[in-house]
């Protein structure tokens, strides 16, 4: 899928999801560090993330009500999600907030009261975990179609 775009195999970093969970997010966090030359709390740096948001809210596996949401020591996690009855693997919010850009795909008008409640609306991390996408030293950018816009008209 890569290869065409001239990638090096060494500057690939997939989720080993044939583990078991936790294991997999423990992987994948040693090998961030290890790739980015990170010691004790440094975080590493990532040009670009781009992310989707769902119908509810959610973003990068940050589903609501989860404990994800909270992490606040780890760079990646296994994330449990009681509507699938399983684990997502994700990166945490201080991880995805230290990037220099990050860009929010969002179309369709079933995401258009999540994304007026996420962008105008109270902050309920726990309710909309995309309002924790917030860049600590970088630049938020919306790419929204009309439909999922249309609860932001006049805004």
């Amino acid at each position: 899928l890569l290869a065409p775009l001239g990638i090096k195999p060494e500057n690939i970093f997939r989720w080993r999801s044939e583990l078991k969970a936790e294991i997999a997010a423990e992987d994948y966090e040693t090998n961030l560090r290890d790739f980015f030359k990170l010691e004790n709390n440094e975080l590493p740096r990532f040009d670009l993330i781009l992310l989707g948001m769902g119908d509810d809210g959610h973003t990068a596996s940050l589903f609501p009500n989860t404990k994800a949401i909270h992490e606040t020591t780890r760079l990646a996690v296994a994330n449990f999600v009681e509507k699938f009855d399983n684990f997502r693997l994700t990166l945490t919010p201080k991880v995805l907030n230290d990037a220099a850009n990050i860009m929010f795909l969002i179309a369709g008008k079933d995401k258009a009261a999540a994304l007026r409640e996420v962008i105008k609306g109270k902050r309920e991390v726990e309710k909309y975990p995309s309002q924790l996408i917030n860049p600590t030293n970088g630049k938020l950018t919306f790419l929204i179609d009309t439909q999922a816009a249309q609860n932001l008209s006049g805004q």
